[in-house]
């Protein structure tokens, strides 16, 4: 194949791909599906078959789990939450606060009270600065309740920051520019190509969608991500490959599911 040809193969394909996405594409037979509770909105999909070899993926901020392609040259699949992000909200540590503050002492009231405090430096929008703004205050009133002696008080407010809490989730539009690819924040900023963005629909949610490329010293691969934001929690799909694997990514991407129940543990 021509070396010219060969640079835009994968250029050319995505836009095939985004023009007529679901036309003619092979039939890929998935793993069963797993349901993984990373955050605190499980999701559930169906790995890829066992040519393309699972790893765990916790880095960046970042966790869920890799398939690498044997033989494939670097060629995988990624399913990630946005561990970071996720922990950002504080509904579940106010939640524990407020059910076990009778039972703890007041160095243990105090501790868990911190870990229950909002984070307030670098926001990722103004909305959460406003919340965390608020919920701060709460806390420092159940504080001062407490080291009054004043229980039903502290209570009263506890209760106020859970509500606050619990009213916010943050939105896909809200945390896509920090989760979204920008080549200047990556350590080899001219290895990437940013192609084709959208806003889409996929697993049933509103999602966006980036069609980029991945200049590697073997030549470029298409480089594609799928967002999603569910109960507040984020999570993204992500191919880095030729073409002729595109299609399993598709089939990974459309057995994804966010099931309602979101009791279980992380794993």
């Amino acid at each position: 194949m021509p070396k010219l040809v060969r640079r835009l193969l994968p250029a050319l394909v995505a836009i095939a791909w985004i023009s007529a996405p679901g036309c003619g594409q092979p039939r890929v037979s998935l793993e069963p599906a797993e349901t993984f509770h990373w955050v605190t909105q499980p999701i559930t999909f169906s790995p890829p078959p066992k040519a393309w070899y699972r790893e765990g993926d916790n880095s960046g901020g970042l966790l869920g789990v890799r398939f690498v392609l044997k033989g494939g040259g670097g060629q995988c699949i990624s399913v990630l939450s946005h561990r970071l992000l996720a922990e950002r909200q504080r509904r579940v540590a106010i939640e524990k606060l407020l059910a076990r503050r009778d039972s703890l002492s007041q160095r243990e009231f105090l501790r868990e009270l911190s870990l229950a405090r909002p984070r307030t430096d670098d926001p990722v929008s103004e909305r959460e600065a406003a919340v965390a703004r608020d919920i701060e205050y709460a806390l420092d009133r159940a504080m001062t309740e407490y080291l009054s002696g004043q229980p039903g008080f502290v209570a009263a407010h506890l209760d106020a920051a859970l509500r606050t809490a619990s009213a916010y989730e943050p939105t896909l539009e809200e945390l896509l520019p920090r989760i979204r690819l920008r080549p200047e924040r990556m350590q080899e900023p001219h290895r990437w190509r940013i192609g084709y963005e959208r806003d889409t629909t996929l697993a049933g949610r509103p999602a966006f969608a980036s069609d980029d490329t991945l200049i590697t010293p073997d030549g470029p691969l298409l480089y594609r991500e799928v967002f999603w934001v569910v109960k507040g929690c984020a999570f993204k799909a992500v191919f880095q490959g030729e073409p002729e694997n595109v299609p399993t990514f598709e089939s990974v991407v459309n057995s994804i599911q966010f099931p309602e129940d979101d009791a279980g543990a992380p794993r």
